[in-house]
């Protein structure tokens, strides 16, 4: 019994042996040891180069010398991928690999979108800034133009804690003694000149151009004297499949630092140091300890929401998102939500000779504030003005408030003097490109924005606010619309001639008109309660011509036309020395009938030294390239139809002896013939430079 248990235990044994014998044996035969190195193309060993087993984690690094040891089954496939190096996969099929990798001039080969086209950074011969889309700056932005800042060089952006505040933005300095829409860079969203950035969403950005001097501005002649920024959007994709994305996020705002005020007792005692009489500013019975920047500062909640469906084929792609901005200011009463819709789509035609595309955008905004404008009616400047020896309510519970001039309870001016703001901006676009031959396209693009605001104001019955006390409720409403129209048609001519000499053209002309300030307004007052605010304005109890007056004076329809005429030239040897010549001359409705047209020219050169013979052998510099150039870009934004017309308007009453009323109508303004253009000439000389494979990029 015992002979034939110990027999079966060795056979046990050694069928447990001949499996691990079979099993190590499949391993060793699955495993394949491969080694080699790998170095550039100068022969150079190259150091951590990431060498994988392609969709798998194993894999390594290589060594000092470039040299590496990974085991990977024969046939299957090894990526080697090196930043600033050309990504290579090659198939296992011995034991040794050794792989020359290429550098990667996917920097230098970056198209870059400049005014009616597009061109490789290599042969840039202005200064222009790329910035992608996972390099802008993250955070709570309502204008992507914030979404640049520290991110070019000479733009500077100067941000507001106020959700419908607009940030300051200049580029290179002010070029304007005038301020608003004069001072800010022009904008250019998927090739169509002068669109709102409210039409687009941070989220929606592919990349942003900003032509940054005279040279690469003055192709946009009239409007580019601050810089162009030029915004790419996404579009479509097309590998048959369609996708569905959604991104959001929460923030919160907050107040960082706050002035350091004075308390109650410290206010006290400085007036009886100083032999100061405050008794006119607060009770001199009942004083209070009010800390009014907390009164009126909060922490603001945001978030932001967005949906986007994109794809398409080779033939036919398309995009669509929307986007939802819900942001609370840090002041109370203060705050703005936008919806943003955009669509998009392309497609080709007639043998691929046809390119065509729609898109159709739209954007609704609410904004609401408080009062911030000047004689102490600023809610802002209230909380730092108003004495901590007030109360915020009587015991009543009503506002407190004192009769002295210019002296405003900030917590009233918050609840009781309300501004809301809805604005409604429309814009389609249509595009057409005809291959007419191999290299000569011709391009037409037309586009449609309607912009409407409707602004709703209402001081209820108990404003603090002088013009408004005594009114017993007053509310204002009124509506602006603006209209723009435009039309672009442009030829491109492109052409190698013998390998080596590259030319570029381009021929435009561009039409377009802006209806703007189209509105009107009503204002009544004295109304039986405040419930219906600004709403139902009938049954208020007074209305004032004067007031409807001054409402409407601002509200004129001015219609500007402008028709242009643009060209360019490039040339390049073996993007060797590159030279680029454009000019445009605009004719604008603005100006005086002696200087209707102007004219804007610019000229740049540059010389791209790394692709001489006596640089081949320098291991220092990956890129280096001189440029230099000179342009005149002009300024005709923030002008409207009257500057230079004759002017008309109310200058008194006339009564009659039949008695009434009537408007004396004269002169206000005078014709201003020789009013001009504003030029800016700018000469720009720089150096562009790249080191550790382009990894490392700069300019002087």
């Amino acid at each position: 019994m015992l002979n034939v248990q110990s027999e079966r235990k060795r056979t046990w044994m050694q069928g447990l042996c001949f499996v691990l014998f079979l099993l190590s044996s499949t391993l060793a035969f699955a495993q394949n040891q491969v080694r080699g190195v790998v170095t550039d193309k100068a022969g150079e060993p190259l150091i951590g180069v990431n060498v994988l087993e392609k969709g798998t984690t194993n894999g390594t690094v290589t060594d000092i010398d470039g040299k590496y040891t990974v085991n990977v089954p024969k046939g299957k496939t090894l990526v080697f991928s090196f930043i600033g190096f050309a990504t290579q996969e090659i198939k296992v099929d011995s034991k040794v690999l050794n792989v020359t990798l290429n550098e990667d001039t996917e920097t230098l080969d970056e198209v870059v979108v400049v005014g009616y086209g597009s061109m490789t950074r290599k042969d840039v011969t202005s200064s222009i800034t790329t910035v992608k889309a996972e390099d802008l700056n993250v955070g709570v932005y309502t204008s992507p133009a914030q979404l640049l800042q520290g991110k070019v060089p000479g733009l500077t952006i100067a941000n507001t804690s106020d959700p419908n505040g607009a940030a300051s933005i200049s580029l290179r300095g002010a070029s304007s003694l005038r301020s608003g829409e004069a001072m800010e860079p022009y904008y250019v969203i998927d090739g169509v000149p002068g669109v709102s950035l409210s039409l687009v969403a941070p989220e929606d950005i592919e990349s942003i151009d900003v032509l940054r001097d005279a040279s690469a501005t003055a192709i946009y002649g009239s409007k580019a004297a601050n810089g162009v920024i030029i915004v790419t959007t996404k579009k479509g994709n097309k590998n048959g499949k369609t996708n569905v994305n959604y991104s959001g996020y929460v923030a919160w705002d907050k107040t960082m630092k706050t002035l350091d005020m004075m308390t109650a007792d410290e206010v006290l005692a400085y007036a009886d140091a100083n032999d100061l009489d405050l008794s006119s500013y607060y009770d001199v019975n009942h004083p209070a300890n009010t800390d009014w920047q907390n009164e009126v500062l909060r922490t603001g909640f945001s978030h932001n929401h967005n949906i986007s469906i994109n794809g398409g084929n080779e033939k036919t792609s398309y995009n669509a998102s929307l986007n939802y901005l819900d942001r609370q200011g840090t002041v109370r009463g203060t705050g703005m939500d936008r919806l943003t819709a955009r669509s998009f789509l392309q497609s080709k035609a007639f043998n691929d000779r046809l390119d065509f595309s729609i898109s159709l955008n739209a954007s609704v905004t609410n904004s609401e504030n408080g009062p911030t404008s000047n004689e102490g009616r600023s809610v802002l400047d209230a909380m730092n003005y108003y004495l901590p020896l007030n109360p915020v309510t009587n015991e009543d519970g009503s506002w407190y408030g004192r009769t002295t001039s210019q002296y405003y309870n900030p917590a009233s001016l918050i609840n009781e003097d309300r501004y809301k703001t809805t604005q409604k901006l429309l814009q389609g676009v249509a595009k057409a490109t005809v291959h007419i031959l191999d290299g000569l396209d011709w391009n037409l693009n037309l586009s449609y924005q309607n912009e409407q605001y409707i602004y709703n104001n209402y001081h209820s019955s108990k404003s603090q606010i002088v013009d408004y006390a005594s009114r017993n409720g007053q509310a204002d409403r009124s509506t602006v619309e603006n209209i723009k129209k435009q039309m672009e048609t442009y030829i491109n001519w492109d052409h190698t001639f013998n390998e080596a000499h590259k030319v570029g053209v381009m021929l435009g002309y561009s039409w377009e008109q802006s209806d703007n300030n189209d509105g009107f307004g009503l204002v009544a007052y004295n109304f039986y309660n405040d419930d219906l605010s600004y709403y139902n304005m009938a049954l208020a109890n007074n209305i004032s011509l004067d007031d409807i007056s001054n409402l409407n004076s601002s509200h004129l329809l001015s219609t500007l036309r402008m028709i242009s005429y643009y060209g360019r030239v490039n040339y390049s040897y073996k993007s060797k020395y590159l030279l680029q010549a454009t000019v445009r001359r605009d004719g604008s409705s603005a100006f005086g009938v002696n200087n209707r047209w102007g004219t804007f020219p610019s000229v740049s050169a540059s010389w791209r030294i790394i692709e001489e013979d006596f640089m081949k052998d320098q291991n220092v510099f990956d890129d280096l390239k001189l440029r230099v150039g000179y342009g005149v870009s002009g300024n005709s934004l923030g002008f409207d139809a009257f500057y230079a017309r004759q002017v008309y308007g109310s200058t008194g009453w006339f009564t009659p002896s039949a008695g009434g009323n009537y408007r004396v109508l004269g002169a206000t303004r005078n014709a201003n013939l020789d009013l001009k253009w504003e030029k800016t000439g700018m000469l720009n000389v720089g150096l562009d430079f790249g080191f550790f494979k382009n990894r490392l990029t700069g300019t002087i």
